[in-house]
């Protein structure tokens, strides 16, 4: 592949005597990676590399068929580079937490901060403006079953404007001119020119300051690409925090030699992960905490309905018109005051008489409210392409490997028809 010459430019500069190798690896194709679910999937791929910047990130030697894969469908692991679950080693280590992802669709970050927070460690907003986004944001949020989460459509100013100051964790991961993809899309590399990074620039600007505005005393502002150019990542940074008296950089405690780290002004550092160091794909991650004071937290009153169904401990249930919603207690606890005004979604959980395919993958389980219906994997094939199994009850808890991948509504399967979108040319 002919790469761009500025770009070639740029590289064997920064580079320097890495800059063969960091070419070589752009021809390579990256490493499949997952990130194990803590519930629902921590003892899996036990013979894999393990991500050294994350307990349950996990390197496979071949990309499996995930798609048709039950435990994938159950939520037990997630797709996810490599490089992007360095996220977690600049989350604090405080509980609870309330936090926004302003840009979080697809969902990998949201899934790792859920991850962290679990059901009792508190609240992530997870906000994405592109509603073609949003929707495999909502799947994604569904199957990891973790209901400790919102999902808005805002732009990140309208929330600098309405919550100034009231997170304890602003992310964004920013858009960006995407140079760390190219090895998935090397075609991409043919849109990129100088003035693209300089407009990716120009918007990275105005999302960061609006990303600052969000920031509770005491919380932290995660930045991130997945660009090599430092105008879209640490001179951006320098800027924002340019005379920043209230603000203190957060370095990573032991990076891993995988992460190259890259200092800038007002003592920032930022850390790339380059495809000839690391086995993901191109990325940058900083962070910035706000260093004055303690948050004060106001937060909204919230009714809770009776569950339509016996709900894992530390989930309750609420309703908003006919629909009917799960969410932890710690989140409920952390939410933002006049939260009933904003428009969102959250995890379903169905009707009183129906349960919501959804609610068979909450973390914690169902079978302390249905009838439980384990699969083999053969039957999860068929379950997988709509197709009618006997029935034992009216409603069966369906598993496959002791973790919940459905329901079967007299022996008809829940598996919503987007989801069997992977198999419609497979069908023998």
């Amino acid at each position: 592949m002919r790469w761009p010459e500025a770009f070639v430019e740029r590289m064997r500069t920064r580079l320097g005597g890495e800059a063969e190798a960091f070419f070589s690896a752009l021809e390579k194709k990256p490493r499949t990676s997952v990130r194990l679910h803590p519930y629902k999937g921590a003892d899996l791929f036990p013979e894999a590399e393990p991500v050294p910047w994350h307990p349950l990130g996990r390197l496979l030697p071949e990309r499996p068929d995930f798609e048709t894969s039950p435990l994938w469908h159950a939520g037990a692991y997630y797709v996810q580079e490599a490089s992007g679950m360095s996220l977690r080693a600049f989350l604090p280590e405080k509980r609870p937490l309330r936090v926004i992802d302003l840009s979080a669709a697809p969902g990998g970050k949201a899934t790792l901060i859920l991850g962290e927070l679990g059901l009792t460690g508190g609240l992530l907003i997870a906000n994405d403006p592109d509603p073609h986004r949003r929707a495999a944001l909502k799947e994604n949020l569904e199957r990891w079953g973790i209901p400790a989460y919102f999902i808005t459509g805002r732009h990140p100013h309208y929330w600098a404007e309405r919550y100034p100051e009231a997170f304890d964790v602003v992310v964004l991961d920013a858009p960006c001119s995407g140079e760390g993809l190219w090895r998935k899309d090397p075609q991409a590399a043919c849109q990129w020119s100088p003035q693209l990074v300089r407009r990716m620039q120009r918007l990275q600007r105005s999302l960061l300051f609006a990303a600052k505005a969000l920031v509770a005393p005491g919380g932290r502002l995660i930045y991130s690409t997945c660009t090599f150019a430092p105008e879209e990542n640490e001179e951006n940074l320098a800027y924002a925090f340019d005379k920043a008296e209230e603000w203190s950089p957060v370095s990573w405690n032991a990076p891993p030699s995988e992460a190259y780290p890259v200092r800038y002004a007002n003592g920032g550092i930022g850390y790339y992960f380059y495809p000839h160091r690391s086995p993901g794909e191109g990325f940058f991650i900083s962070a910035w905490e706000r260093v004055d004071g303690m948050p004060l937290h106001r937060r909204a009153e919230w009714r809770w309905s009776s569950a339509p169904y016996s709900l894992p401990e530390g989930i309750r249930a609420f309703t908003r018109g006919e629909a009917i919603y799960a969410l932890t207690e710690a989140a409920a606890a952390l939410l933002p005051p006049n939260w009933h005004q904003e428009k969102w979604e959250a995890f379903p959980l169905g009707t009183r008489h129906r349960p919501a395919h959804a609610a068979a993958l909450l973390a914690g389980g169902m079978a302390q409210a249905f009838p439980i219906r384990g699969l083999s994997e053969e039957d999860f094939s068929l379950y997988l392409r709509g197709e009618s199994l006997p029935a034992y009850a009216p409603i069966e808890w369906v598993t496959v490997q002791g973790r919940g991948v459905g329901w079967l509504y007299k022996g008809k399967p829940s598996l919503p028809f987007t989801w069997r979108r992977f198999l419609r040319h497979r069908r023998p």
